[in-house]
């Protein structure tokens, strides 16, 4: 296995001018730097972590745990993450986590290998307090992404899921619905819970019964959206009117279900979504949903990691800051307020 050694020598320079262009810190040569990034890719070099721990107190490495790195909706935020912290020569490694369990033992890895400057944790459902601890333990900076708390020492940033899906169900009102169905997400979800709250603030603010048959569970995936209006909304009578799903997914899955029943949107039964997935926009009708700016969230979070591992002190450790991402309304024709073209 190669060593900084070997680079040196392969490069013609010191060991000290390898560690600076590593970690880019001192002046180096442009030339110089080309020659010894040419001899690191030569012998296939890897830094040893601890080592580099032990001499600056920094790894440059990020890491993160996500409930699924392969959905398209966290890999847009992780591409954002990915793109600011580059920038600024950090790497990051991701660990998958599938339930709190998992959460917990890819947090305790990261954190007692001591193999990471910061922490970035995306967990709508986290209910698991022993994370909080254990980062408190080491005084690690974290940024945690839709949560319903901040502890000591965190970040969280959210969305503003709660004023814009009043906003949303304004909008259904507004075009004369008052039986308006809602399809919720997984129990535990956070961002879910706080698109439910709005909905009924809504319903509440213009004096519109809110009835518990209307409201459905749903987990996220087309496929809930589609068993939503089949088994549960569909035979109700009165029927509903208009349909807002926690997001867009359910929500196209709703719209298939409707049209299977032989029912049309928007003219029998509108449907709004929440997110602005890719496929929003060129489904049949286009659906009228939320932007949310999945890229732009993941900078925000990899901006305010790095803050926090190269601007930390006691009395940061000691504060909780929350970061409200604003979100946008996009009207399209399943709401009826277009005609579709």
């Amino acid at each position: 296995m190669a060593t900084i050694v070997d680079v040196a020598k392969q490069a013609g320079v010191s060991t000290a001018t390898v560690s600076r262009v590593m970690n880019n810190t001192g002046k180096v040569k442009a030339v110089t730097r080309k020659k010894v990034l040419n001899a690191i890719k030569l012998h296939n070099f890897t830094p040893n972590i601890g080592a580099r721990f032990l001499q600056n107190k920094h790894t440059k490495i990020i890491g993160m745990v996500f409930p699924d790195a392969s959905s398209t909706y966290f890999t847009e935020i992780i591409r954002g993450i990915f793109n600011f912290v580059n920038q600024h020569d950090y790497h990051v490694i991701i660990g998958s986590a599938h339930d709190e369990e998992e959460e917990m033992k890819a947090v305790s890895q990261f954190l007692n290998g001591r193999t990471v400057d910061g922490l970035i944790i995306m967990a709508p459902s986290l209910q698991n307090d022993e994370i909080y601890a254990l980062q408190a333990k080491y005084k690690t900076p974290a940024v945690f992404i839709s949560v319903p708390r901040g502890k000591p020492g965190t970040s969280s940033v959210v969305l503003d899921n709660f004023n814009m899906a009043v906003k949303m169900t304004n909008h259904l009102i507004e075009l004369g619905h008052k039986e308006i169905a809602f399809i919720k997400g997984p129990v535990h979800n956070y961002d879910s819970q706080r698109r439910y709250r709005g909905y009924l603030e809504a319903l509440q603010n213009n004096k519109i019964t809110v009835k518990d048959e209307y409201v459905v569970q749903g987990n996220f995936t087309e496929y809930s959206g589609y068993k939503a209006f089949e088994k549960g909304l569909a035979t109700l009578s009165p029927r509903p009117t208009a349909i807002f799903a926690a997001n867009d997914a359910m929500a196209i899955g709703a719209i298939e279900a409707i049209k299977d029943f032989g029912l049309k949107v928007p003219g029998d039964i509108a449907v709004v979504g929440f997110d602005d997935i890719s496929t929003s926009q060129y489904i049949t009708p286009a659906l009228t949903t939320v932007h949310v700016p999945l890229f732009d969230l993941g900078l925000v979070v990899g901006k305010t990691l790095l803050q926090k591992i190269e601007n930390v002190s006691e009395q940061q450790i000691a504060v909780a800051e929350r970061i409200v991402i604003p979100l946008e309304m996009i009207i399209r024709e399943s709401c009826g307020a277009k005609q579709a073209k």
